[in-house]
């Protein structure tokens, strides 16, 4: 049993080291690696419309022509060569911008204290910023600054589109021969300056990131030959005080033994805390039923309500399923209350079928509560 442990901890261990060792590996590829400084230059500028792609050369206002979803061959052959006439292409530096009709535009607020955090929050949030799945999304962000009525958050404008639209424009794109360095949305109050949705372009800070295991890997190399001299000088000293180093090991092994009795000790009175604090910071059942049938409308009923440690699962029926979110969240018995499975409407009837979850509060404040 302790070697299993012992086992599951070294796992554990050896798992955070990677992790850390990624993380510093990445940051210090990201502080290593120049970047460019000031806004961008584009050579060619491919704005998506409603009548189809449009091209634009970085260097004047004037259009190149329009790519057309039903363009023949005669009119893609014409856009291409004005455009190799133009000497935009020959920059290497492209852009794709999407209209307005393929993002979503939010502005949202996020506290000054997670102003570092900005992306993990928005990961965080995705479920309710797009409507459609998280994993689908490609997005930007800019901070905006203080909110004008709330000075602890920040302004966040965020755009996000789908991969599926990204995907639709390059092939557009790679009709006319260009390849795209970066895909970008401009809000129509930016004055030019677009919110990268997608970089195409192999990203620098990788190629920093081998330079630095490659010189990492040389110091090690160097390393574990100078310890292999030590090891050896170390060794033939030490073969010279066995004796007192066995009855310094046995002394060690027997405080190590003493210590490991303490440890456990501690943690099963530690485990056993913790399963005190968690029996009284469960949810009541009878409150939260309570509650519930208060906030429910006479038009939505429950068939399931399951709860897990704070976790309340609700499973039902609803003419409008969407209001129920906002009615929960207007309780101080419920946070954090979405969706955890689509909506349905069985044909015939009027009633969608809801799953909801949302966090309980703990029993020792929810009884306090109106």
């Amino acid at each position: 049993m302790r070697l299993w442990k012992l086992q599951e901890m070294e796992k554990l261990s050896q798992s955070k080291i990677g992790r850390f060792y990624r993380w510093w590996l990445r940051e210090l590829s990201t502080v290593l690696t120049p970047r460019p400084s000031g806004s961008r230059t584009w050579g060619l500028i491919l704005q998506r419309t409603s009548e189809g792609l449009e091209v634009l050369s970085g260097s004047a206002p004037d259009a190149l022509g329009i790519l057309k979803s039903r363009s023949g061959p005669d009119e893609i052959l014409a856009l291409q060569q004005r455009v190799g006439r133009s000497g935009a292409a020959n920059l290497k530096s492209v852009v794709l911008r999407l209209s307005a009709d393929d993002v979503v535009e939010r502005t949202i607020q996020i506290p000054n204290a997670a102003s570092d955090l900005i992306e993990p929050v928005l990961q965080n949030q995705m479920e309710r910023i797009v409507p459609w799945p998280p994993e689908t999304t490609r997005y930007g962000y800019r901070i905006v600054g203080p909110n004008a009525h709330m000075p602890d958050q920040i302004d966040v404008y965020f755009v996000a589109t789908t991969k599926k639209i990204v995907a639709s424009a390059l092939r557009s794109s790679e009709t006319l021969g260009v390849t795209p360095k970066s895909v970008e949305y401009v809000p129509a109050a930016a004055e030019g300056q677009g919110i990268e949705l997608a970089s195409l372009e192999p990203d620098p800070a990788v190629k920093m990131q081998g330079n630095i295991q490659t010189a990492l890997a040389i110091l090690l190399a160097v390393g574990v030959v100078a310890s292999a001299c030590g090891l050896y000088y170390w060794w033939n000293e030490r073969s010279q005080q066995n004796e007192v180093e066995a009855e310094i090991a046995t002394t060690q092994a027997r405080i190590a033994e003493l210590r490991g009795l303490n440890q456990q000790s501690a943690v099963l009175k530690e485990k056993r805390e913790q399963l005190i604090k968690r029996r009284l910071e469960r949810p009541a059942i009878m409150t939260l039923l309570e509650v519930l049938s208060r906030t429910l409308p006479d038009s939505a009923y429950l068939t399931e309500l399951e709860i897990e440690g704070r976790e309340a699962r609700m499973i039902g029926k609803s003419d409008d399923p969407t209001a129920l979110i906002t009615e929960l969240e207007k309780t101080p018995q419920f946070e954090d209350v979405r969706f955890s499975a689509p909506t349905t409407r069985e044909a015939g009837e009027s009633r969608g079928t809801f799953s909801i979850v949302a966090h309980a509060q703990d029993g020792s404040s929810l009884e306090k509560r109106p």
